[in-house]
């Protein structure tokens, strides 16, 4: 179990583990979480690690651990006392919670030496990777204001515009199209949204990746190559959302819906595109216009 400090910190904010998982069970595989109320002690720093095999490795306080299947096979066969020392280590480390992933359930025998340790824990179906990525997006978005998403940003007068769908259905190629004058480039791929303490949300792009855009027609290229300074505006304020999924019905359908992105209701256009069709600058004007309708 390698239990070095990830890169998600809550940089001193006191909070509980609960805050990251209310209301989220269902987006990390998880059904139950076995002693919820231990997920109110306050933590000042949490932080994901995914652990790929067992160690007696000291970590800081406030680590969410995901045990994959090789560490979750050795902790299964190890026997009462080589658990019985690892779980005195991790309470005595201050782990604020352990997630099994890729399971169902977690054994009784498990459940209940876990409970007498008071570490609270649950089973995830997901695999550990996926199990991973998506804690340490919950923490950025409970503790830092902020998340990652995959997708393409513009400002339309003024208002800014996020579209998110499967790669290579077209989201990068249409949005290229109607940059205008009235229409300008935020980023394409990662797009980072934050969240203002006045509670505005504003997008902008990755800094590893915002100089450059990719197409399945022409790859990877520097948005310099292709757009005008005048045509480009670093970041700008989010206002509503097109959210582009594949349909099998063979029919293309926009609907107006509402969502939240960091607690903050948002209005969504969703367009639902046949598998063998393609998102294009068509699509994305009626998609502007009908979120102009309702702000």
């Amino acid at each position: 179990m390698s239990l070095a400090p990830c890169k998600s910190r809550s940089q001193n904010k006191v909070i509980k583990p609960e805050q990251i998982f209310r209301d989220r069970l269902p987006y990390l595989g998880i059904r139950k979480i076995h002693q919820p109320r231990l997920l109110k002690k306050p933590f000042h720093d949490l932080y994901v690690k995914c652990c790929r095999r067992i160690a007696s490795a000291k970590h800081r306080e406030g680590a969410i651990l995901v045990l994959s299947s090789p560490a979750i096979n050795r902790l299964m066969t190890g026997g009462v006392s080589f658990r019985t020392g690892l779980f005195l280590h991790l309470k005595s480390c201050g782990t604020a919670m352990l997630v099994f992933s890729d399971s169902d359930s977690l054994p009784v025998f498990l459940r209940d030496e876990l409970k007498h340790h008071q570490l609270p824990a649950a089973a995830s179906t997901l695999p550990d990777h996926l199990l991973e990525s998506r804690i340490k997006t919950l923490l950025q978005e409970k503790i830092m204001n902020r998340i990652t998403v995959h997708g393409v940003a513009l400002e339309v007068g003024e208002r800014g515009i996020l579209i998110t769908g499967p790669s290579g259905i077209g989201k990068t190629t249409a949005a290229l199209q109607v940059v205008s004058k009235n229409c300008l480039w935020i980023a394409d791929d990662l797009v980072v949204i934050k969240k203002k303490q006045t509670g505005e949300l504003v997008i902008s792009g990755h800094p590893k990746i915002k100089k450059y855009f990719h197409t399945s027609q022409r790859g990877i290229k520097l948005v310099d190559s292709v757009l005008e300074p005048s045509q480009k505006k670093d970041k700008t304020e989010l206002a509503g959302v097109i959210e582009l999924i594949r349909s099998d019905n063979g029919q293309t359908k926009l609907s107006l819906l509402e969502k939240k992105i960091i607690e903050t209701p948002l209005p969504y256009v969703r367009i639902a595109i046949p598998r063998t069709g393609f998102f294009n600058k068509n699509l994305l004007k009626k998609a502007i216009l009908k979120l102009k309708e309702v702000g």
